[in-house]
C-alpha cells in the first residue's frame, strides 16, 4: 500500500519551478486535469517570464510515491481539460479555446469550456466526450490559433457536433489576441454577453479553415525552451597526454566505438595501474586518492568489452604471471594450514576429552592459545573484478590485494544487481563510496570472520544502459544522488556509432598501442607498500604552486557556477566533486607520462582540467534528461535528432515513419507521446500530406544561428 503524499500539487509544482522562477519567471496557474468524475489525472505548471513574455509550461504527475514531472499514459488519446465540467453539463453550448487559461477564464463565468491545450494538441486529444454537442471554438487571432480552430472544427463535425467559431476580426481582437484580451477589453463581460458574440458557421469561414492540413511555415510562435537539454560537446582527445591520445586514437580508428568510451576505456587501465602507487595531496588536510570512477552510459553493443579488453591486456598479464609466480607460495601455504589446522584438531579433541574424563584441561588450552592464528595467505594480485557485490570486493580487497577495479560492460551488475536492492542500497552505496574516498571500512559478522579493509583503492569503469539506470534511480528513491555515488564518477553518455562501423581488417602493428602497454607495465612492476594489516602506503604526490593555483581558480570557478540560477546549481552534487577528480586525473597523467616525481606539474592539470570539465558536462546532460521522467527525456532526444536531422537535410519536416525507423524513439507509443510534448512547447506540429504522417519543425529552430 502507498504511503500518504504529504505534499500538495502546489507544492510539489514550486519545487518543480524552482529553478526557472529563480531566472525571473512569475507563476502563472496549476491547471488539474480530471476524469468525467473530478478525481485528477495530472497537472500542468504554467509560469511566464514579465520581461520577455516567454511562457514555461510543464506537465507533472503522481508516480505512487509522490509528485514527478511528465504526463501519464493513457491507454488511448488524452483527456480535455475540465472534463468534469463538460460531464457535469451535459446540454449547454461547449467552448473551445487554445489552452487552459482561457477555459477557466470562461468557466469562471459560468460556461463550460475546454481545450485541449497548445495550439498543436488537437490531434491527441480525446474529443468523445463532445460528441453530439453544440460547439462554439474561440480561437486565437493568429495563424496557428486558427489552424487550432480548423482542425477541431474538422475532428468535431465528424462527430456529428453543431460547430461555429467567433469571428474574432469583427469583435476587434487584436493581431495575436485572445479570449484573455477581449475580456480584459470588456471589464464587466458576463456569460451573456459572450453568447451574443457573432460567430462563422461550418457553411462559411469555418468549413473554410478546417481544410489546410500542411503546415505553412509562418505563424509559428517562438518555441518554449527546452530546459532540459544540455548540448553535447565534443571529447576533448588533445587534452590526453600524447602517448595515451595516440593510443585512444588507434584504437577508435579499428573499433570505430564512440571516442568517449575508448578514452574512458584508457583512463580506467590508467587507475587501476597508478592507484596503488601515489595518492595526491591538493591542499594542507586535502588529500585523498588517485582512483577514478568512470560511467559509461550506452547500450549493449558498442564495443566497450573490446576497448576494455584492449586497454587492461598488461594488466591481465601481470595478474597471469603473478598467479604463476604465486603457486609454490601458495602450496606451501595449503601445506602449512593444513598442518595448523591438524594440530588445531587434535589439542581440540584432547581438551574435549579430558573435559568428559573430568580431567584438567589448562595445559592444552594454553597449548591452543599458542598455536596463534592460522598462517596467512600470500597476497597475490587480483586487480580486475567484472562480477562483484560490494560486499564481495570489501573481502577481496582486505584480504586478498588491496588494490583492484570493476571493469565491465555491463553495468547492470553494479546498478541492478541483488546487492543493489532496496534492503542493501544504503550500505553498499555507503561501501563504494567509502572506498572511492579511501577510507577505512569495518564488517562486523556474527557467523564469520569480522574484518577491516583499510588503505584499498578501488576503481570503477563501466558501462550502463539508460534503461537499466533509470530503473537504479526508481529504487533508490533518491540515495543514488542523496549519498553522492553518481556524483563521484566520471559519466559520458556518447552518441552510438552502430550503423556507421564498415569492417576494416585490424592493423598489423599497433605502435601507439604496445607503447601504452608497456608504460603499463613498467608501472605495474614497480614495488607497492603493504603494511602488516594488508594496507596500501602510497606515496603522497604534492602540487607545484602553479598548479595549486589553476586547481584554486578550477574550483573558485565552478563554486560560483553553484550559486541559484547558476549553470550548475542543479548538478550540485557532481560538480562539488569535479575539481576533485581534475586532480585525480593530473596526478594519473603525471605519473604515467613522468613516473612518481614529487610534485603534479601544471601541464598535466591543464589536461585534467578539460577532461574534467567534459565529463561534468555530460553529468549535466544525463541528469538532465535520465533523471528526468521517462516522457520528458524521450522528447529531449527526439527534439535533439529533429533539429540535427532537419539541418543536415535542408528541410523543416520528416515523416513519422521516417523518424520512427532512423530516430531516437522506435517504440510507437514512446514517439507518439514524446511527439506530444514538443508540440505542447511549440517545436513541432504535426500534419498529413496524403496518408503521410508528417512532423513539421519551428522554423526558428533551424534557421541559420538558432539557439536550440
Amino acid at each position: 500500500m502507498d504511503s500518504p503524499i504529504a505534499e500538495t500539487p502546489k507544492e510539489a509544482a514550486r519545487r518543480f519551478s524552482g529553478s526557472i522562477l529563480e531566472k525571473g519567471f512569475e507563476p502563472v496557474a496549476l491547471h488539474t486535469y480530471t476524469d468525467r468524475e473530478g478525481a485528477s489525472l495530472y497537472w500542468r505548471i504554467r509560469a511566464k517570464h514579465p520581461g520577455t513574455g516567454e511562457k514555461w509550461i510543464r506537465p507533472m504527475k503522481l508516480n505512487g510515491h509522490g509528485y514527478e514531472m511528465g504526463e501519464p499514459k493513457f491507454d488511448g488519446p488524452k483527456p480535455l481539460y475540465a472534463l468534469n465540467t463538460i460531464a457535469a453539463n451535459p446540454d449547454p453550448l461547449v467552448w473551445i479555446v487554445e489552452g487552459e487559461q482561457k477555459a477557466d477564464e470562461l468557466n469562471r463565468l459560468g460556461l463550460v469550456a475546454t481545450t485541449s491545450g497548445g495550439a498543436t494538441s488537437a490531434d491527441s486529444a480525446d474529443w468523445e466526450p463532445l460528441r453530439g454537442r453544440t460547439v462554439a471554438i474561440w480561437p486565437d487571432n493568429d495563424n496557428p490559433g486558427k489552424s487550432y480552430a480548423g482542425e477541431v472544427a474538422t475532428l468535431l463535425l465528424a462527430m456529428n457536433c453543431a460547430v461555429s467559431c467567433v469571428d474574432v476580426e469583427k469583435i476587434g481582437v487584436p493581431d495575436k489576441g485572445d479570449v484573455i484580451d477581449w475580456l480584459a477589453a470588456h471589464q464587466g463581460a458576463d456569460s451573456a454577453d459572450i453568447l451574443a458574440l457573432p460567430r462563422l458557421t461550418p457553411a462559411s469561414e469555418v468549413q473554410g479553415a478546417a481544410k489546410p492540413q500542411k503546415c505553412d511555415v509562418e505563424g509559428w510562435p517562438d518555441p518554449q525552451p527546452m530546459t532540459v537539454k544540455v548540448n553535447a560537446e565534443p571529447y576533448p582527445i588533445d587534452a590526453l597526454p600524447e602517448t595515451i591520445r595516440a593510443a585512444v586514437a588507434e584504437v577508435q580508428g579499428f573499433t570505430k566505438a564512440p571516442i568517449a568510451m575508448v578514452a574512458s576505456s584508457a583512463l580506467a587501465a590508467l587507475s587501476l595501474a597508478i592507484q596503488s602507487h601515489v595518492d595526491v595531496k591538493r591542499a594542507e588536510q586535502l588529500s585523498g586518492p588517485t582512483s577514478l570512477y568512470l560511467l559509461t552510459i550506452a547500450d549493449s553493443g558498442e564495443r566497450k568489452s573490446t576497448c576494455d579488453g584492449i586497454f587492461t591486456k598488461a594488466i591481465r598479464d601481470y595478474e597471469a604471471e603473478q598467479a604463476e609466480a604465486a603457486k609454490p607460495k601458495l602450496t606451501d601455504h595449503r601445506a602449512a594450514l593444513q598442518a595448523w589446522e591438524s594440530k588445531r584438531g587434535g589439542i581440540k579433541d584432547k581438551i574435549r576429552a579430558l573435559a568428559k574424563q573430568g580431567g584438567a584441561t589448562a595445559a592444552k588450552e594454553t597449548e591452543l592459545r599458542a598455536l596463534g592464528d592460522p598462517p596467512e595467505a600470500p597476497r597475490v594480485p587480483k586487480l580486475i573484478y567484472g562480477d562483484a557485490t560490494p560486499e564481495a570486493l570489501k573481502w577481496n580487497l582486505a584480504k586478498l590485494w588491496p588494490s583492484g577495479g570493476v571493469v565491465s560492460a555491463e553495468g547492470g551488475i553494479v546498478f541492478g544487481s541483488h546487492g543493489m536492492n532496496k534492503e542493501s542500497i544504503m550500505r553498499n552505496l555507503a561501501t563504494l563510496n567509502e572506498l572511492w574516498d579511501g577510507k577505512p571500512i569495518s564488517t562486523e559478522r556474527r557467523t564469520s570472520e569480522s574484518f577491516t579493509v583499510r588503505g584499498a583503492r578501488l576503481t570503477m569503469g563501466i558501462q550502463v544502459q539508460a534503461v537499466t539506470l533509470r530503473s537504479f534511480f526508481d529504487r533508490s528513491g533518491g540515495l543514488a544522488r542523496g549519498t553522492g555515488f553518481l556524483a563521484r564518477f566520471l559519466s559520458s553518455w556518447p552518441e552510438s556509432t552502430q550503423g556507421f562501423r564498415p569492417f576494416t581488417d585490424p592493423p598489423e602493428n599497433w605502435p601507439a598501442l604496445a607503447a601504452f602497454n608497456r608504460r603499463v607495465a613498467a608501472i605495474l612492476e614497480s614495488p607497492v607498500t603493504i603494511d602488516g594489516d594488508g594496507a596500501l602506503s602510497p606515496f603522497m604526490l604534492s602540487l607545484t604552486p602553479e598548479t595549486k593555483a589553476a586547481w584554486v581558480d578550477f574550483h573558485d570557478q565552478i563554486e560560483v557556477m553553484l550559486r541559484p540560477g547558476g549553470e550548475l546549481h542543479e548538478v550540485q552534487d557532481v560538480a562539488s566533486k569535479s575539481a576533485d577528480n581534475a586532480v585525480r586525473l593530473a596526478a594519473l597523467f603525471q605519473v604515467f607520462e613522468h613516473g612518481t616525481g614529487a610534485t603534479v606539474g601544471p601541464e598535466a592539470f591543464a589536461g585534467a582540467r578539460q577532461i574534467a570539465a567534459w565529463h561534468l558536462n555530460e553529468a549535466r546532460r544525463f541528469f538532465s534528461e535520465i533523471a528526468l521522467p521517462v516522457e520528458l527525456a524521450n522528447a529531449a532526444r527526439l527534439d535533439d535528432w529533429l533539429i540535427e536531422y532537419c539541418k543536415r537535410e535542408h528541410t523543416h519536416l520528416v515523416g513519422k515513419n521516417h523518424t520512427r525507423q532512423h530516430g531516437p524513439l522506435r517504440d510507437g507509443a514512446a514517439l507518439d507521446a514524446a511527439i506530444s510534448e514538443l508540440a505542447n512547447l511549440d517545436r513541432v506540429r504535426r500534419g498529413t500530406e496524403g496518408n503521410r504522417q508528417i512532423i513539421y519543425i519551428n522554423p526558428a529552430l533551424i534557421t541559420e544561428g538558432a539557439a536550440p
